[in-house]
């Protein structure tokens, strides 16, 4: 019998996990987890790369070490297809049958359409991104640093950032300190207020889907710093010289981050199983596909109604991990012959970073922010981060950055 598990994300890997744990004693039974990737990648802590406060390494988990001593089958592969009908997953050089499936294939950026926007605007999905962001960033205050003519130094220091969810705030807020607490002093040339930061966001609140207190904080602290913030901002198109807006509006930028939208990986397009609105494979409350017994999904590509607001659950790490740990438990209790339980979400508080000394939390049902938010931040990151050796790096990281200076450097 073998289990198959795709994708190394939090879902899956939490998946993967729970099952080898419980199975380990069970040779007949294989565990088998599947990525394109040979690492875990934090995400939650991706910003950080972008503003050189972590090196890119130290939040990549080699899945290779996570092997060590355990039943677990690591398959580096690239997922071709996936054939439900016939229980098999193709790879780019095998197939492989399955009894039962853990879907956690995790999602890609969504450019909603907006004209340019892919050929023109940094993604901040991968690891490759977030230092492709950093490069272009510090090649900016370069060639701002040498050229003469204002109006060209003025509009190759105009940083954008589209999205007021978690991921761009948090970025946004973290580019506001390198430019100004570290760039600043590598380029004493620049004067700091050259450099302008811009904020889009689509609706008319910061932090959407999370407490409107956290959203309010959050707009007062970077308001403070001096981020232009633009909400209700529809983006209708990026070129090379800027951002275009549905009001007819333009904003002159060098470097567009596009930090909104994600939809399910293309894999699932194809599969025939009931998709919501945004391409989202509805599952029911065990967390299994429709029509198709011992198929469970999870994480982003996953449509899951949470009972207590009507609204499907959002697509966060913690909500992936969950999931993960849910689904490897139906798979058991099937296995054993028991009747699989319905999976409950367990909302364990929201922790958005903004910056040095601040951030902004929701725990036990309290907002609160400042130093208490920004520590707590920084406990529950390193805490759920994993591999002993990351945690101490990381750690390390933020010591450097804090009491001495940060990575600026470009590598080629």
């Amino acid at each position: 019998m073998r289990i198959i598990v795709l994708g190394a994300g939090f879902g899956g890997l939490m998946a993967a996990l729970e099952l080898e744990r419980r199975l380990r004693r069970e040779p007949e039974i294989e565990v088998a987890l599947i990525d394109r990737h040979p690492y875990h990648l934090f995400t939650p802590m991706l910003f950080q790369v972008v503003a050189g406060e972590v090196e890119p390494g130290h939040i990549a988990y080699p899945l290779r070490w996570l092997m060590r001593g355990k039943k677990l089958k690591f398959y580096e592969r690239e997922i071709r297809h996936i054939d439900l009908a016939n229980k098999k997953v193709l790879l780019d050089d095998a197939e492989l049958d399955y009894d039962y499936l853990v879907m956690g294939l995790g999602s890609i950026t969504n450019f909603f359409g907006v004209p340019k926007a892919e050929s023109n605007a940094f993604p901040v999905k991968s690891l490759r991104e977030a230092m492709a962001i950093k490069h272009r960033i510090i090649d900016a205050f370069g060639q701002a640093e040498a050229e003469p003519r204002p109006e060209v130094r003025r509009r190759l220091l105009s940083f954008s950032v589209v999205g007021g969810g978690a991921t761009g705030v948090e970025l946004v807020a973290s580019l506001h300190d390198l430019f100004h607490q570290v760039l600043s002093r590598d380029y004493p040339r620049i004067n700091p207020n050259e450099v302008s930061l811009f904020l889009a966001e689509a609706s008319f609140s910061l932090l959407a889907g999370m407490d409107p207190g956290m959203g309010q904080i959050t707009l007062k602290k970077l308001r403070v710093k001096g981020v232009d913030i633009h909400m209700g901002c529809r983006i209708v198109g990026i070129d090379e010289g800027g951002i275009h807006t549905a009001d007819a509006a333009f904003f002159p930028c060098h470097t567009v981050i596009w930090a909104t939208g994600i939809r399910p990986n293309p894999l699932t397009e194809p599969l025939p199983v009931l998709k919501a609105k945004d391409g989202r494979i509805i599952v029911q409350d065990t967390l299994e596909a429709p029509q198709w017994p011992g198929v469970y999904i999870v994480g982003d590509i996953a449509c899951f109604l949470n009972k207590a607001t009507e609204t499907p659950l959002p697509c966060k790490a913690a909500v992936a991990a969950q999931e993960g740990r849910a689904a490897a438990q139906n798979i058991l209790r099937s296995l054993r012959g028991l009747d699989t339980l319905p999976f409950h979400y367990r909302y364990e508080g929201d922790l958005v970073a903004l910056g040095r000394n601040a951030s902004v939390a929701r725990v036990a049902r309290r907002c609160f922010d400042g130093f208490p938010a920004w520590f707590l931040w920084r406990i529950v990151h390193l805490q759920k981060l994993p591999g002993f050796r990351n945690r101490v790096s990381v750690a390390l990281d933020w010591t450097f950055d804090y009491l001495l200076r940060r990575d600026t450097m470009r590598l080629e």
